[in-house]
């Protein structure tokens, strides 16, 4: 099996060049409830939020994922179109996944639709051609608690040779066998540049801090770790010992929601890497992080996961 490569210092790409990002994850419906109000829908799920803040960054944007052949599926696929992000569907005889949320302090909590827990994305010819010619591949949520799934993803992700990146984004109601989750996330480990993980994925798939973890992840063949920490800002920790920690960044505004805050965070990452290149220095990484910050700050005073521009 492959392992990623990831050049320093050098651009991954180049933008008139660029085959773009193809993202790998859930297109959903969000159902937003909060006390006194009526309920509102908002195109959700991990991968379409990720792949709609790389398109709205300026970058060409392709989803593989699956949505049901009804009315909310239609709703997400003119919702992706009209953001100029390219919809690669896979088959299912589901109806599109709905995910119910509700907020207080703005923090979610979630429901979900019995088709979410028939998820599976399948690779077909289409999702292969997009990922052997993307400039970036990055898992965004994903079954990996299914074994053959987990397998799937792993053959599909080492055809991809620009950047791989994986963020497991665990939701524990749909997770059948957490040590099985466990399993499938680090099967895809050797073949990843870069790795995902929020305070809260790093307590449910290992019960300890994240700087164990990050030791861990280098073992399995990770070259860099993204650590968002909520309120405390962001870490990145790479192989060669170089650590670059940043704050959230202020904003006057109040906070209306924190959903699709670290999937802005993330696909301003990507956007960095695409553009610059892998960092040399503690500098440039810290430039990406705060940049990274500031768009996850404004995402945050806005309802819904969309990204917002600071």
């Amino acid at each position: 099996m492959p392992m990623a490569q990831w050049p320093i210092g050098t651009p991954t790409c180049s933008e008139p060049t660029m085959h773009g990002v193809v993202t790998i994850g859930d297109c959903i419906v969000d159902e937003i409830r909060a006390e006194g109000k009526d309920p509102e829908r908002f195109a959700g799920g991990a991968g379409l939020n990720l792949a709609a803040g790389i398109a709205r960054l300026g970058l060409p944007s392709t989803l593989v994922t699956r949505v049901g052949q009804d009315r909310d599926g239609y709703y997400l696929l003119r919702y992706a179109r009209e953001r100029g992000i390219r919809i690669v569907n896979t088959p299912t005889v589901d109806p599109t996944g709905v995910v119910s949320s509700t907020r207080l302090n703005g923090e979610p909590s979630y429901a979900f639709a019995p088709a979410m827990y028939r998820r599976r994305i399948a690779f077909g010819a289409e999702a292969l051609h997009v990922l052997s010619n993307a400039a970036a591949a990055v898992v965004n949520s994903y079954p990996l608690d299914n074994p053959s799934h987990a397998d799937d993803l792993v053959q599909a992700f080492s055809a991809a040779p620009g950047l791989r990146i994986v963020d497991p984004n665990p939701r524990p109601r749909l997770i059948s066998s957490l040590p099985a989750y466990r399993q499938g996330f680090e099967k895809v480990l050797p073949v990843a540049s870069l790795v995902k993980l929020s305070d809260e994925d790093v307590q449910l798939l290992y019960g300890t801090d994240w700087r164990s973890v990050a030791e861990h992840l280098f073992g399995m063949g990770v070259e860099s770790v993204l650590f968002s920490h909520g309120a405390g800002g962001a870490t990145l920790v790479d192989r060669s010992g170089l650590q670059v920690a940043v704050p959230i960044a202020g904003r006057p505004e109040p906070i209306v929601d924190t959903m699709g805050a670290g999937d802005a965070t993330l696909a301003s990452l990507v956007a960095s890497l695409l553009r610059g290149g892998r960092p040399g220095t503690a500098d440039i990484w810290r430039q990406y992080l705060m940049e990274a910050m500031a768009v996850a700050a404004a995402t945050c005073r806005r309802a819904g996961a969309e990204l917002v521009l600071p």
